[in-house]
């Protein structure tokens, strides 16, 4: 794996975060190669010859030369693989880069937060000792602003980092800072699940706005208008048992008003008043996000069945009882249809059905070498 410079940025997804991350790091010099596996997808993008932006970056055009659905042609001579897709996708991107994943460049996840479903996925596919790295969130809050804009209201100031191993951790946040000031280097990637705070706010303001969603098509401002006093309560709830599940496992996040805080996404009075309810009410960088138009969405897609789940899970193995968060799972898959928690990251999933808190230690610090 290269210890130089990465100046070659293969950006893999062109949804939100891969736009708001190839208008960013373009503008800032870096060669970036775009792919998505939708035509439909990037025909816009080529059509202007790139990412139109607005918002914090200001607004322009961003140039792209390679605008492509062929994956060896994005990731050749790369420095920098860079999935950006949603986390359910995330054993399939990671299947299919395997193939032209080369030693020396990097490979880096954001979101991440899907434990040891992407390096398991690399070994699976014949990598024999994969090494990734992520953040938990995405960089940027951003949303696509029309078929080839980003909108990219706020960069984020503050990001958990780490690798797989964790014990490549500080070498490769070395290389990945020049290109994302705002990640802080922690632990493993444990302790990038539990920053995923989405999956605290997300499902329950979605949930109790769902006849809202379906009688006016998300006409309303998904935080500001459908985080009342209530929702923020039933919010507060599920990031308490998000902090007791960390604390057992020797994590130590931030309450959720501290990490928006931190982050650069809300203000000191929220932080202070520790509520979620003002922490929303107080962001600017939220205000005026329009709820989606349809109840299937990743608020409900992905957030419970990658951020719940998990926490659950994580739960059962430390022995802390996750009531709240085990309820959201049930009733989400209830209105839905579905079963969140069979399409979900369970441990057993990653490998990690029989393993204990010390062994799982022991493996996101030293890699698939050790039993766990």
């Amino acid at each position: 794996m290269t210890e130089t410079a990465l100046q070659r940025v293969a950006i893999m997804g062109a949804g939100n975060g891969g736009c708001a991350a190839a208008a960013d790091l373009g503008g800032r010099g870096y060669d970036i190669r775009l792919w998505s596996r939708s035509e439909a997808r990037l025909a816009p993008l080529r059509e202007i010859g790139g990412v139109e932006y607005a918002g914090a970056l200001g607004d322009g055009l961003q140039p792209i030369d390679t605008i492509t659905t062929d994956m060896a042609t994005a990731m050749q001579d790369a420095d920098l693989v860079l999935i950006m897709v949603p986390t359910q996708a995330h054993e399939d991107m990671a299947r299919a880069v395997a193939p032209h994943l080369r030693d020396e460049q990097v490979l880096m996840v954001s979101p991440g937060h899907t434990l040891l479903l992407v390096p398991l996925t690399l070994k699976r596919c014949g990598i024999a000792d994969p090494i990734t790295c992520e953040t938990g969130t995405l960089p940027y809050i951003c949303r696509m602003d029309g078929p080839a804009k980003v909108r990219i209201t706020q960069p984020s100031r503050h990001q958990a980092f780490a690798a797989f191993p964790g014990r490549e951790t500080e070498r490769l946040a070395r290389l990945i800072e020049p290109l994302f000031p705002m990640i802080r280097p922690v632990g493993s990637v444990l302790e990038t699940v539990f920053p995923y705070t989405n999956a605290i706010h997300h499902p329950p303001a979605f949930l109790c706005n769902a006849g809202r969603v379906e009688s006016t098509g998300g006409d309303y401002y998904h935080y500001y208008d459908g985080i009342t006093p209530s929702v923020g309560r039933l919010i507060d709830r599920l990031d308490s048992e998000r902090l007791a599940v960390a604390h057992a496992l020797g994590c130590d996040p931030a309450p959720l008003p501290e990490h928006f805080l931190r982050m650069g996404y809300t203000t000191e009075a929220a932080r202070d008043s520790g509520l979620a309810y003002e922490v929303f009410h107080q962001s600017e960088a939220d205000r005026r996000i329009r709820a989606p138009s349809t109840l299937e969405n990743r608020f409900f897609t992905e957030d419970v069945p990658y951020g719940l789940v998990p926490l659950s899970e994580l739960g059962g193995l430390a022995g802390v009882a996750t009531p709240v968060i085990d309820a959201m799972i049930e009733i989400c898959s209830a209105l839905m249809d579905c079963d969140f928690r069979a399409q979900g990251l369970t441990l057993d999933r990653v490998g990690l059905a029989s393993t204990t808190p010390a062994a799982l230690k022991s493996v996101l610090q030293e890699g698939f070498s050790v039993a766990y």
